[in-house]
């Protein structure tokens, strides 16, 4: 096509795409139709305004053929804004473009039955290449304002992310200005939140991070990671802590990762963040993923270790000299406190048992028949 007229008043083209122009109406509610039909995700798009694009589209298009006259820049720049409204409902490029694909097919099957007994029916198969000419080029305008929108989105994204997390740390800003940040990024703020921590390290590098953002929205509910200090942190709602584990795992080079509770609110969300990192500390000791539920005794005494460390001396210093002692007291809190089925477990005598539980209290100063003794002692050992 060229950028000028060339097709004067009669000519067979102009008057069959100008017959069309006169359906107008008719063919956007059709081609509508047709892209609602094999493109689920406009149903999430104003059913109206799409009606009102197709228009639009449409009469441009014919308005085009019938001059054979390229796009406007004026028209492409409408096409543009047309489409950053699609990348703001989440259209996905893909059916963005295909829609011009969809409403050319279409307008083809109207041009071919509307020529026929026509002076236009031989020479109508000229418009098929100035018809692909304009999905070309529009679909190349498309093209580039998503990509245009996707990185803007995603540098906002980012943005966001970190701030929420920030705020989640620091429990500074007023709720409602966390709330609303949480709205954004898609959370419900008063809904239940549960958080994942691994070392930052292997996320520092570009674009590794968004690697990680993309594969958890693979995943059913909602994930917001950052970087906070020498974590990487992952507030997570209505999402399974063991498949986002996983992909933590793969993509951060068999990245350890602490899990926290399942606590309501965001006041709860921070409370997560401190269980996964908790649990973070007990998982570098052994373990991939290891859960704060699993872990919550060791986890809470982490901060208290050098207060507490006299209690556990003496018991560190005998699970060091006589392991068979050490063990056979797990193997009595594992039973149950059961002498018999500690023996079983075992496999010896109940009375070596209660031996060698003895002389555990006799050198440790803990009882490992009480409750106290032998949680003082278990902690002592596995600790």
């Amino acid at each position: 096509m060229t950028s000028s007229p060339v097709r004067p008043d009669g000519h067979p083209l102009r008057v069959l795409c100008e017959s069309l122009l006169s359906r107008i109406e008719e063919l956007s509610v059709v081609v509508t139709d047709d892209i609602r039909r094999e493109l689920p995700s406009y149903a999430a798009f104003p059913l109206a305004e799409q009606r009102r694009t197709v228009r639009s589209r449409l009469q441009a298009l014919l308005r085009g053929l019938a001059l054979d006259v390229e796009p406007t820049a004026e028209q492409l720049l409408e096409f543009q804004s047309e489409s950053r409204r699609r990348a703001y409902y989440g259209m996905p490029v893909q059916d963005a473009l295909a829609t011009f694909h969809i409403g050319a097919r279409r307008l083809w099957d109207e041009l071919r039955a509307a020529a026929r007994g026509t002076a236009a029916e031989d020479a109508a198969i000229e418009l098929v290449a100035p018809l692909w000419s304009w999905v070309r080029s529009v679909s190349g305008v498309v093209a580039d304002t998503f990509a245009d929108e996707a990185e803007s989105r995603y540098g906002r994204e980012a943005g966001l992310r970190q701030r929420f997390l920030e705020l989640l740390r620091t429990g500074g800003a007023p709720r409602e200005h966390t709330a609303e940040i949480a709205r954004e990024l898609g959370f419900d703020p008063d809904g239940d939140f549960r958080a994942l921590c691994t070392p930052a390290a292997p996320w520092a590098a570009q674009g590794h991070l968004g690697l990680l953002q993309r594969a958890a929205r693979q995943l059913p509910g909602r994930v917001s990671c950052g970087l906070s200090g020498q974590l990487m942190v992952a507030v997570t709602q209505r999402v399974d802590p063991a498949d986002l584990a996983t992909r933590v795992i793969n993509l951060g080079d068999d990245a350890r990762v602490g899990i926290g509770l399942d606590r309501s609110g965001l006041a709860g969300a921070e409370m997560s963040i401190t269980d996964a990192e908790r649990a973070l500390a007990v998982a570098e000791r052994g373990g991939r993923a290891t859960s704060f539920e699993d872990v919550w005794l060791q986890a809470s005494l982490i901060d208290s270790r050098e207060r507490l460390h006299p209690l556990f001396t003496e018991v560190r210093r005998v699970t060091g000299g006589q392991p068979l002692l050490a063990e056979t007291v797990i193997a009595f809190a594992d039973s149950g406190s059961s002498l018999a089925r500690t023996a079983t477990a075992l496999g010896i005598h109940p009375n070596t048992v209660a031996y060698r539980l003895g002389q555990w209290h006799k050198l440790t100063g803990a009882d490992p028949r009480t409750f106290a003794g032998l949680l003082r002692s278990v902690v002592g050992i596995t600790g």
